[in-house]
């Protein structure tokens, strides 16, 4: 198990790059096309704030699963994490590791909200119909959608877990 596993979603990488490409069709635009009087130095300004943003927001973070550790790249912060340190992992609305005193939120593991919205509401209308003493009895134990393997937390909690289980 000495491979480097990289977690990043695909939904961040187009994020990011649609933005690059929104911005440089922008540095094109305001280079190219300016008109008298615009000014270019706070228009290639603009833009290379925006790019930062994205860089940060969307191409920087991902999640290095390694065999004796697992290294967090969030937008300002790098932070090398132990499995073994690692005693709870929570996905409610991100995925959030519990270590030595310490909490680390990983940015490229967040819940996706509009799905738990349809889960919850889905399972809200399957379990409504159901008079109250069945629905208390029938109950079959509901995953949270941070913790299916349909969001992004969910996956990376799991791809973390398995490496915690294969260390014991």
């Amino acid at each position: 198990m000495n491979s480097v596993e990289i977690y990043r979603p695909k939904g961040n990488l187009a994020w990011g790059f649609s933005a690059l490409a929104l911005d440089l069709l922008f540095v094109v635009q305001a280079v190219f096309y300016a008109n008298s009087g615009d000014n270019v130095f706070f228009d290639l300004a603009l833009a290379a704030l925006v790019a930062a943003a994205a860089y940060l927001i969307w191409l920087r973070p991902r999640l290095l699963l390694q065999s004796d550790h697992v290294v967090v790249v969030n937008p300002f912060k790098t932070e090398v994490i132990e499995y073994r340190s690692i005693t709870a992992i929570e996905t409610k609305w991100a995925l959030l590791l519990k270590h030595s005193e310490k909490t680390t939120r990983v940015w490229v593991a967040p819940a996706n909200g509009k799905t738990r919205w349809i889960t919850d509401s889905n399972q809200n209308w399957r379990f409504r119909k159901l008079a109250k003493t069945k629905a208390s009895t029938n109950l079959v134990e509901v995953t949270s959608m941070s913790a299916s393997q349909n969001s992004d937390s969910g996956v990376a909690a799991r791809l973390i877990q398995e490496r915690i289980d294969s260390l014991h």
